[in-house]
């Protein structure tokens, strides 16, 4: 017998004769070496025997053994550890014990009061536990959590008890025999089996956490989700959804990324109720469902393309079954290029209605619609061409069709004066040619076909002047703004459709604007001159004030603005925003539009956010004055108030109560509870709605998913009435 003294010592005679084994996900190849460190070895060369001692360290092809002893016999291939031993893999995985009989390569073994570690910090405690064929290991007595341990030796807050526990790293799963689920060491679950992915797994085919409720028309539902790893770039994800009122829906969500883009596509369908009785007032059984998606690809990076898709079988399906509040469906296909100083997009565009009063046969599609905008080189004192070129097809399968083609070539002129005012010169002369079948003022059919067109010269001058001081502890910048702009008379012809310039709002936002309107179809004719201020001050303590208040001098009164407008007369009324923040514990916004003549708010729109970060209230108020009923915006008058309350760090409450107060009457109440913790969040949510649309009447909705670490989430719905 021979004893050595050492701090670290290579053992080539343990990886000599070894096979390839697998531990830990690693391959243990006979040519990777193990390297041995600790106080003492002793080598028992007659029985080819060695003992380590104190602090002993064994690493091999990524895993490290730490323990007080180890005995290594090598013509067995046996490795009997003990005293405060840890077992760390190439995962980072750590397994504890007091005892550990590893045999094979240590592949298979025995271990006593054992402990692991696993590599996103969760925590699995037994009694007992064998490790198997290299890659399985099977625990006794098992407790599992992934919550931070106590210090005062308290239950964590969620754990799972079980007979037996099974960790099996071929498969990538840990599986629970006789679970129980414990929330402040309260038992709350019992399941005879379930089985989970381990930490190293990021995909895999299997069922996600299933999600219960109750809802009026549907009565108890279910959802279980079926997630199908296709690829490591391509899933699918089939939700059927179980009503004790409505039978089945079938849902699915595929998913492939590849090297040109993002694909996203889903849907559902379900045999239900139909959405609208029949004449006699009797409901009968229908067909039902929606579909879905979105691409996004790239040829280069110069070089775009995609689609959106959305459709429904009927007003109410996407919210009867909680898929999306939207009243208008969106279905685009787009091509985009930029080349230099040039941009080029193609799009096609259809749309489905979804509110009572939507006509399908009146809804056009946009295809194609094509669209050219370039810039050129700066020329003498940085002024520069540039050039739009758009071509339009709008087809309804009721009423008007209209095509358009329009080309504009315009001239800018940017300088700075000589006292710092900024100027900069536009002139411009754009071309439209209009197709018209049917009608161009009511969009009837009966009218024939019709062409049209017209010439718009345009010409604007803009001047400002930002002052800039600084003061008492003050910056502040000072800007006095003045646009004149003339667009050539008798442009808006009879036989011109408006199709993309019907919904029209006066405010600050466009006041400086050549043309208010949103589209190419109505034109701002005639002269105009607007003039206003801009202001932006900052202050101690990041005090900060800010705003713009203008008004504008039009040519002559015509009925190119509907009345109520603020721009029916030559003079308009006055819009401004003012912006106020004190401090991080206050932020206001106020936006207005004032009659000229009797100074009385035709517009009040006000954004409150107030209090301290763990007490946050917002109050929003809107006010549309009665004076607009014959603009596109009705008389509306509505209020919205709400709080978030941070109690501690792991719990915010928060509350929003919006009413119309045109009508008298509550739209929604939500109520929100927000409980995190780093093992576990839950989210409740309690809505009070009060619109009516079709067959989706006043409900109540309570909802509650709770997220576990390490397991996914648990949901559950409540539609009380």
């Amino acid at each position: 017998m021979k004893t050595i003294s050492c701090s670290l010592i290579v053992l080539a005679v343990m990886s000599s004769g070894a096979r390839a084994q697998n531990f830990g996900g690693q391959s243990l190849s006979s040519d990777q070496p193990a390297v041995l460190a600790a106080d003492t070895v002793v080598y028992n060369a007659d029985a080819d025997r060695l003992v380590a001692e104190g602090d002993v360290e064994l690493s091999q092809s990524g895993r490290r053994l730490l323990a007080d002893r180890i005995e290594y016999d090598i013509p067995a291939k046996r490795v009997v550890a003990s005293g405060n031993i840890v077992l760390v893999d190439a995962e980072g995985n750590a397994v504890f014990a007091e005892t550990m009989d590893l045999q094979d390569d240590l592949r298979d073994g025995f271990m006593d009061q054992v402990g692991l570690l696993l590599a996103d910090r969760s925590r699995i405690a037994a009694a007992s536990g064998r490790r198997i064929d290299g890659n399985r290991t099977v625990l006794d007595k098992v407790v599992y959590s992934p919550c931070e341990i106590c210090e005062d030796g308290s239950a964590p807050l969620w754990q799972i008890k079980a007979d037996r526990v099974v960790h099996d790293q071929k498969d990538q799963t840990v599986a629970y025999r006789n679970a129980v689920f414990e929330l402040f060491g309260v038992p709350i679950a019992y399941l005879p089996y379930f089985f989970h992915s381990d930490p190293t797994v990021d995909r895999k085919t299997g069922f996600l956490t299933p999600r219960i409720g109750t809802d009026t028309k549907l009565g108890f539902t279910m959802e279980t989700p079926f997630f199908i790893n296709m690829a490591p770039n391509r899933d699918l994800t089939v939700t059927p959804l179980f009503t004790s009122k409505e039978g089945v829906l079938l849902g699915a969500e595929f998913r492939n990324l590849s090297e040109t883009g993002l694909t996203e596509l889903g849907g559902s369908f379900t045999r239900t109720t139909d959405s609208k009785p029949d004449p006699d007032g009797h409901t009968q059984q229908a067909w039902r469902g929606h579909a879905e998606g979105s691409g996004r690809y790239a040829i280069d990076q110069d070089r775009l393309y995609g689609f959106d898709l959305a459709v429904a079988s009927d007003d109410t399906y996407l919210q009867r079954y909680n898929f999306s509040s939207e009243d208008v469906l969106q279905n685009r296909a787009y091509y985009e290029s930029f080349d230099g100083p040039g941009m080029f997009s193609m799009d096609a565009y259809a749309f489905q209605g979804l509110r009572d009063d939507d006509d399908q046969g009146l809804i056009p599609v946009a295809a194609p619609w094509i669209r050219y905008h370039v810039v050129g080189d700066r020329g003498p004192g940085g002024s520069f061409f540039f050039g739009d070129a758009s071509a339009l097809a709008l087809t309804r399968t009721e009423g008007l069709d209209t095509r358009r083609v329009s080309g504009e070539v315009g001239w800018k002129l940017p300088y700075v004066g000589a006292y710092g005012d900024l100027v900069n010169i536009t002139t411009s002369l754009r071309g439209d040619i209009y197709s018209t079948d049917g009608d161009p003022q009511n969009r009837a059919s009966e009218s024939g076909h019709d062409t049209v067109g017209r010439i718009v010269p345009s010409a604007t001058i803009e001047w400002s002047w930002p002052l800039v001081g600084t003061s008492h502890g003050w910056s502040q910048v000072v800007e006095p703004i003045v646009s004149a702009t003339w667009t050539g008379n008798n442009v808006n012809k009879r036989d011109i459709p408006n199709e993309d310039s019907r919904v029209f709002e006066f405010d600050e936002t466009n006041l400086f604007e050549p043309d208010r309107f949103t589209g190419l179809d109505k034109v701002e004719s005639g002269a105009k001159i607007s003039y206003g201020l801009r202001f932006d001050a900052i202050g101690p303590s990041a005090l900060r004030i800010s705003g713009v208040v203008g008004q504008s001098l039009r040519e002559g009164a015509d009925k190119l603005f509907p009345d109520g407008s603020g721009l029916d007369q030559k003079l308009s009324d006055y819009v401004g925003r003012f912006d106020f923040r004190p401090g991080p514990n206050l932020d206001l916004t106020y936006r207005f539009r004032l009659a000229k003549d009797e100074l009385t708010f035709r517009r009040n729109d006000l954004s409150v956010r107030f209090g301290p970060p763990r007490l946050r209230f917002n109050l929003q108020y809107l006010q549309l004055s009665e004076d607009l009923a014959d603009t596109a915006i009705n008389e509306r008058k509505e209020l919205v108030a709400g709080l978030r309350l941070q109690v501690v760090d792991s719990l915010a409450v928060g509350a929003q109560f919006r009413r119309d107060l045109t009508l008298e009457r509550p739209v929604t109440n939500t109520f929100g509870l927000l409980f995190s913790n780093p093992c576990m969040s839950v989210l409740a949510g309690f809505e009070k709605n009060y619109t009516r649309n079709g067959e989706l009447e006043n409900e109540t909705r309570i909802s509650v998913r709770v997220t576990l670490r390490s397991l996914g989430d648990l949901g559950a719905d409540s539609t009380l009435f």
